[in-house]
C-alpha cells in the first residue's frame, strides 16, 4: 500500500509538472532558426508567421538566420539547443536529404529532433530556355533520347532541391543529361536564361516573370495537381511521367527531449498562425500549399522522407562536392 501511495504521488507530481509546462510555456522569447540567409523563400515563409505566432504565444518570436554548410550550421545549432521549446528549427528539404549526402553530419537527423508540424510544400517546374524548340515534355524527352549527353540541367548546387529534382528526372525517364551545378539559384537562373544550360527545375514564383516574357518555357510541374499561378502547365503525371515526387518541403522541429506540452503548444500556435487570413493570402501568392499536421503525423512523414531520400541518393550515387 505504501508503494502504491508513493507511485500515486509521483504520478500526481508528474501530471502537475506537465500541466505547469503547458500553462507557463513559453516563459521567454521563442527563437526560430532559419538555416539560410535573409530574403530566400524559407526566410520569407518564416517571417510570414512571426507576428501571428507571437500574438498566439504571448511572447516575442525572433527569427535568426544562420546560413552555411548546406543548412548544417543552423540545423546543428538547434540540435545543441536547450530542449525546452524556446529554440526551434524552420527546415526545408535539406534536412531530409543531408543524411544521405553527408556521412559526417554533426547531429543525428532522426534522433536529435522532435517534429512540431509540417508547414508547406511547393512544386518545382521543369523549365527550358525560351529559344529551344521544345514545347512539351514529350518533345524534350524524345530529343534527349535521340541525343544522349547533349542536354544539360543546371542546379543551385550539389544537394539542392533543384539538383535532387534533376537527378530524379533522370532516374524516372532514363535520360542521359548532364548536371551543371552553380553557387545558388540566381546564377543557375542566369545560366538557363543565357542558354548556358537547357533545363532547370525552379520554383513557380522565381520563374513567373520570365515565363510571361517568353524567355523561359514551363513544360511540366511536380505534384499531383496543377498550380494556380501557372494553370496551363500540366503535371508530370498528366504527361505519363510517374515518380516525380520532388516538391520542395518545409517543416518545424525542436531539439530532442523537448517536453510534450511545449511541442503541443507550439503545434497549436503554428496551426493558428497558418489559418490567419493574411498568411494564407500571401502564401497563395507564392503558389505554396500549407500543410499543418500533428506532431505524430509530422514525425512519421519526416522519418519516411529521410528514408526515401537516403535510398534515392544511394541508388543514384549523388555526392556533395
Amino acid at each position: 500500500m505504501k508503494i502504491l501511495k508513493t507511485i500515486s504521488a509521483a504520478l500526481s507530481m508528474c501530471l502537475f509538472a506537465c500541466t505547469a509546462v503547458a500553462a507557463d510555456f513559453p516563459t521567454r522569447p521563442v527563437k526560430i532558426v532559419i538555416p539560410y540567409s535573409a530574403g530566400g523563400t524559407s526566410d520569407i515563409l518564416g517571417r510570414l508567421v512571426q507576428g501571428p505566432l507571437s500574438e498566439n504565444l504571448g511572447q516575442s518570436v525572433i527569427i535568426e538566420n544562420k546560413p552555411g554548410g548546406a543548412s548544417v550550421i543552423g540545423t546543428s545549432q538547434v540540435a545543441r539547443a536547450t530542449p525546452d521549446g524556446h529554440t526551434i528549427l524552420f527546415a526545408d528539404l535539406a534536412l531530409l536529404v543531408n543524411p544521405g549526402l553527408m556521412a559526417d553530419l554533426p547531429y543525428d537527423t532522426t534522433k536529435d529532433f522532435r517534429a512540431i508540424t509540417g508547414f508547406a510544400k511547393a512544386p518545382l517546374v521543369l523549365l527550358v530556355n525560351g529559344d529551344l524548340p521544345f514545347n512539351s515534355l514529350p518533345e524534350l524527352i524524345d530529343y534527349a533520347k535521340k541525343n544522349p549527353g547533349k542536354l544539360n540541367f543546371g542546379s543551385g548546387g550539389y544537394g539542392s532541391s533543384t539538383h535532387i529534382a534533376g537527378e530524379l528526372f533522370k532516374k524516372v525517364t532514363g535520360l542521359d543529361i548532364m548536371h551543371v551545378p552553380f553557387q545558388g539559384v540566381a546564377p543557375a537562373m542566369t545560366a538557363i536564361l543565357s542558354g548556358q544550360v537547357e533545363i532547370y527545375f525552379g520554383g513557380t514564383t522565381t520563374a513567373l516573370q520570365h515565363l510571361r516574357e517568353k524567355r523561359l518555357k514551363a513544360l511540366a510541374i511536380t505534384g499531383n495537381q496543377r498550380n494556380t499561378l501557372i494553370p496551363d502547365v500540366p503535371t508530370f503525371k498528366e504527361q505519363s511521367v510517374d515518380g516525380m515526387n520532388a516538391d520542395t518541403y518545409w517543416g518545424v522541429y525542436a531539439p530532442a527531449g523537448t517536453p510534450d506540452a511545449a511541442i503541443a503548444r507550439l503545434n497549436q500556435a503554428f496551426d493558428a498562425a497558418m489559418k490567419d487570413p493574411k498568411v494564407k493570402e500571401r502564401v497563395d501568392q507564392f503558389g505554396i500549399e500549407l500543410i499543418h499536421n500533428s506532431p505524430a503525423e509530422q514525425d512519421k512523414a519526416f522519418r519516411q522522407m529521410v528514408d526515401y531520400w537516403s535510398r534515392f541518393i544511394k541508388e543514384t550515387g549523388i555526392k556533395v562536392q
